[in-house]
């Protein structure tokens, strides 16, 4: 099958070479010397173009946003006041389930005949829509008001990362990483610039 290498194809490839297959193996018997020329060529280009790069780049540092959205008097402070803007929503939604659970331990008695039995749990079927729809509709608000508020802390930390990059000369500031050695991160120091 035809695999794309740049704009050149393998078949084309295959085509300047003679293969001879033996024991269940492809041994490649003469390689185009044009194309091993070109593929070297491409490699040395790769290693120059690197080296430039890294040669460019003098100071480097690393900010760990979700540990800035933890630690950071902002995020703590936003936190807080979601945790007060939806208390009271909070608050009739465990009552509602308190009273579901009574229901259900009502619908578990022996006492109930069985038409009551039935009555109890038609009221605890719909209780326990309601509970869903509330609970999904709290959740909704709140990431909702939690991502607006957060936007407004991102678009703060990016103003001090900017301001602490051009003060402390940096060339290259980079957020959320697989690894970065230590001596690369600078989250302290932001947190430290929004807390002030």
């Amino acid at each position: 099958l035809p695999v794309p290498i740049g704009n050149h194809i393998l078949s084309r490839v295959l085509t300047l070479c003679d293969w001879e297959n033996a024991n269940g193996r492809l041994y490649m018997m003469k390689v185009n010397n044009l194309v091993t020329k070109q593929i070297v060529a491409c490699l040395f280009g790769l290693a120059i173009s690197q080296a430039a790069w890294a040669d460019g780049i003098q100071k480097l540092g690393f900010i760990d946003t979700e540990r800035v959205y933890r630690e950071s008097k902002q995020a703590q402070h936003i936190e807080k006041t979601l945790q007060q803007e939806f208390a009271s929503r909070q608050a009739k939604l465990q009552d509602l389930q308190r009273a579901g659970a009574e229901l259900e331990q009502k619908a578990a008695s022996d006492k109930l005949s069985p038409e009551e039995r039935q009555q109890v749990l038609q009221r605890l079927g719909s209780m326990v829509q309601q509970f869903r729809t509330e609970q999904a509709q709290l959740a909704e608000d709140f990431n909702l008001r939690r991502n607006e508020e957060f936007a407004a802390l991102q678009a703060s930390a990016n103003k001090v990362i900017i301001d602490l990059a051009k003060q402390e000369g940096y060339d290259l500031i980079i957020q959320d990483a697989i690894y970065v050695n230590g001596k690369f991160d600078i989250t302290d120091k932001v947190i430290r610039s929004l807390n002030h």
